[in-house]
């Protein structure tokens, strides 16, 4: 066939025509049909390319029956997204040729299955997980490719990348220890919202409990509602004057603290040494400098991008299950406990 001129625009009845068709099977190419005779297909597909029809990469869709998509649900009942996780998979699908599309509202078992059957996604990575998060549940019994950022309570035959909170949780308490603390409490928010249990929260509250009964500490714990977290930390320090360090392993608990501490008129750390989670510019930002618990946000998006392509692309057949380690990083928050 002969090669069409780029300042000639080519239709659908240009093409049907040039390849003795009607008009109606190249629009079911086009829309991926199956009921059209593959040797009818690919001659259609090859006359697009050729002509420059449509961009190259509708016809790769085309060809490979795949949308070249990536869904990322991060359903915003808890937590503000984290740019950090978002970008870093975004980019780790873009280097592989997908693109990452963002969804945030709540998903219905239906809403979720036709984002796969609408052809929208060829897999999804699915974020704020629950214990017993339903999604999970729904996508395993679909045997629709997935991987979570984040993990349940039964992770069998999942894939994952997650963050080891218990530990960073267990090197905080180590550091305080260390450094003289026998009266530590701990911060963590919403760990049970409407019934619904935070696998993130309660992996880092599980971390505080083993490390207390490790140094034989008591254990002085909170979980705090988010619209009213500072005053109940002040009641938390009120109750507890003995309290000589805090632990938050949420940057939304960290200014809920920091508010409580200066309510309270103790100082940092003369009175009361803090050890929270917070990005690296935040923590240096306040005063005294945060001690902090990392969080490996681009890590995690790109290592998510990453197994899921490699099921998507077939490289990749086992479940992978990834637990980052996080850095402690001192600086000014944390010092020796304070004097009686």
């Amino acid at each position: 066939m002969a090669k069409r001129s780029r300042a000639v625009k080519t239709t659908i009845v240009d093409i049907a025509e040039a390849c003795g068709v009607s008009i109606a099977t190249v629009s079911r190419i086009i829309n991926n049909k199956p009921d059209v005779a593959e040797e009818t297909r690919q001659r259609v597909l090859q006359l697009m390319d050729e002509w420059g029809f449509a961009p190259q990469i509708n016809w790769q869709q085309l060809r490979s029956g795949k949308s070249l998509f990536i869904a990322l649900h991060f359903p915003q009942d808890f937590n503000p997204p984290s740019q950090g996780i978002i970008t870093a998979a975004a980019l780790g699908c873009e280097e592989a040729d997908y693109t990452l599309n963002l969804i945030v509202k709540s998903l219905s078992d239906n809403d979720l299955l036709a984002i796969f059957r609408s052809g929208q996604t060829d897999g999804m990575i699915l974020m704020e997980i629950l214990l017993h998060d339903r999604r999970v549940e729904l996508l395993k019994e679909q045997n629709l490719p997935f991987v979570m950022i984040g993990r349940c309570v039964d992770n069998t035959g999942l894939s994952y990348v997650d963050i080891d909170i218990e530990k960073g949780v267990a090197d905080a308490m180590q550091h305080l220890h260390d450094l003289g603390h026998r009266q530590i409490g701990f911060v963590t928010m919403a760990h049970a919202l409407e019934g619904k249990e935070y696998g993130y929260a309660t992996w880092a509250l599980e971390g505080y409990k083993k490390a207390s009964q490790k140094h034989g500490l008591p254990a002085h714990w909170l979980v705090a509602d988010l619209d009213s977290a500072t005053g109940q930390v002040l009641t938390l320090l009120t109750e507890n004057p003995t309290l000589t360090a805090i632990v938050t392993p949420q940057q939304s608990g960290v200014l809920a603290v920091l508010k409580a501490i200066q309510a309270r008129g103790l100082r940092i750390p003369h009175d009361i040494s803090v050890v929270g989670l917070l990005s690296e510019p935040m923590s240096e930002l306040a005063t005294p400098p945060l001690t902090t618990i990392s969080f490996p946000a681009y890590e995690m998006g790109r290592e998510a991008a990453r197994i899921l392509i490699g099921h998507l692309e077939g490289t990749q057949t086992a479940p992978q299950q990834v637990l980052l380690r996080p850095e402690l990083n001192v600086r000014g928050s944390t010092g020796p406990v304070r004097s009686t």
